[in-house]
Order: structure tokens, then C-alpha cells, then sequence
């Protein structure tokens, strides 16, 4: 990795995952031409207990510390970011109780220390992610939104869609840009019809920056 002056922010890596999670094969997609560039991790294994999420509340009120941050510690972050992306996709958080309809849609009360109102979700993904990456993955105005406060506490959609089986394994590097601020290298192997022999690759770049004294990811979507 390239050496350069930059804020630094103490990751820890919590891995996660919701309701039947199991381990997931990370792949990636390209940007527009704006110069945004997407990608993401290699893997994420099983959740553990719900007590690990007092260990995820932690890290997002971690900041930088004036020393240059390591490459475990941004694939840690990395690690992180696709977690918490699958919960609006994959794997959502861990639910339970009886089922409540809102807007004619079935949701059930999040069980997940840590994160009892939207509000603290939000917080969670601010260690993250920028506010533009945030507004995307919550979409309140979605037709039918993942997560929602119903008297005062978290509720979630249940249910998630199926990982793309063309899509195999990735491999992921850190580079340090001029600026001071990291590309995420993904190459990812893309499987032919009977989703073993490796047809392809796609490569791709995921930008961390520094924002407001917190270093997020200032682009960000599963792919896979």
C-alpha cells in the first residue's frame, strides 16, 4: 500500500449477519462514469451472539486519531460495510414476535442489542458509510422499506433474496491514493452454467474517504 498522511480510525471486526445467515460469497458491479466506483468484500462469515452488537455500537463512535490506518484495519471496515449492506438485502437483522402489519406489509420487532429505534441504525451505519450511501440504504420512501420504527421501536421486513450463483469468489487489496484517501481492489470470478469453472473476472475500485472526520464508504452496494 502506498504511504501517506491520513486521519485514522480504530475498526474493529465485528462479523454479523440476520434471521438464517449463512456465509457469502462477496462479488462486485461497476459505477457510472461520474468517477464513483463500486465494490465489495470477499466474505462474511455467520453472526454470533446478539451481545457482539455493544462491540458494533462502539465502533461507530470511533474517529480518527491523526495516524495512518493499516490495511487489516480498512478490510475490517470493509468487512463491516458488506455486512450491514446484506441486512437491507440478504440477511436482515434478527426479528421476532408477532407480526404487524403497516401499510399492509408484515413486520416483525428487530432482537438485536443495540438497535432499538431507527435512529440507532442509522447511527450504526454512519461509522460506515457516507449520508448519501445511508439515504439509499434505508429508502423510508421505498414502497416497501427493510426497516421502520412502529411505536417507537425498530421493526423489520423478514426474508431476503438469494446471493447471484454466477458469481463466485473475490479477492481484495488496498491501494492509497495520492489524496491520502483508499481504493478497495476487487477482482471477482464470474462462474460459467455449472456455477464451478471460473468464464471471467470483473475488477473493480470502492472508495474510503475521509468525511467530516470519520472515514466512510463514500459508495457502496452489494453486487452479488
Amino acid at each position: 500500500m502506498k504511504e501517506g498522511k491520513c486521519a485514522a480510525l480504530v475498526l474493529a471486526a465485528v462479523l454479523l449477519s440476520g434471521c438464517g445467515a449463512a456465509e457469502q460469497t462477496a462479488t462486485s458491479s461497476a459505477a457510472s462514469g461520474s468517477g464513483g466506483e463500486l465494490a465489495v468484500v470477499v466474505s462474511v462469515a455467520p453472526a454470533e451472539s446478539a451481545a457482539g452488537s455493544t462491540e458494533i455500537m462502539g465502533a461507530a463512535r470511533t474517529r480518527g486519531n491523526d495516524r495512518e490506518l493499516t490495511e487489516e484495519e480498512i478490510l475490517a471496515a470493509y468487512d463491516r460495510a458488506v455486512t450491514a449492506c446484506e441486512w437491507f438485502n440478504l440477511n436482515p437483522l434478527p426479528c421476532g414476535g408477532p407480526v404487524v402489519l403497516e401499510d399492509g406489509i408484515g413486520y416483525q420487532r428487530v432482537e438485536y442489542a443495540g438497535f432499538d429505534t431507527l435512529d440507532d441504525l442509522r447511527t450504526y451505519l454512519r461509522s460506515l458509510f457516507s449520508e448519501e450511501v445511508i439515504t439509499r440504504l434505508i429508502s423510508e420512501g421505498a414502497q416497501i422499506p427493510r426497516y421502520r420504527d412502529i411505536d417507537g421501536e425498530l421493526y423489520v421486513h423478514p426474508g431476503g433474496r438469494e446471493a447471484d450463483p454466477e458469481k463466485g469468489s473475490a479477492s481484495a487489496s488496498v491501494e492509497q491514493k495520492e489524496d491520502g484517501s483508499y481504493l478497495i481492489n476487487v477482482t471477482v470470478d464470474l462462474l460459467d452454467n455449472d456455477q464451478t469453472t471460473v468464464a471471467g473476472v470483473e475488477c473493480y475500485a470502492f472508495p474510503y474517504q475521509e468525511v467530516n472526520g470519520r472515514w466512510v464508504f463514500t459508495d457502496f452496494q452489494l453486487a452479488y
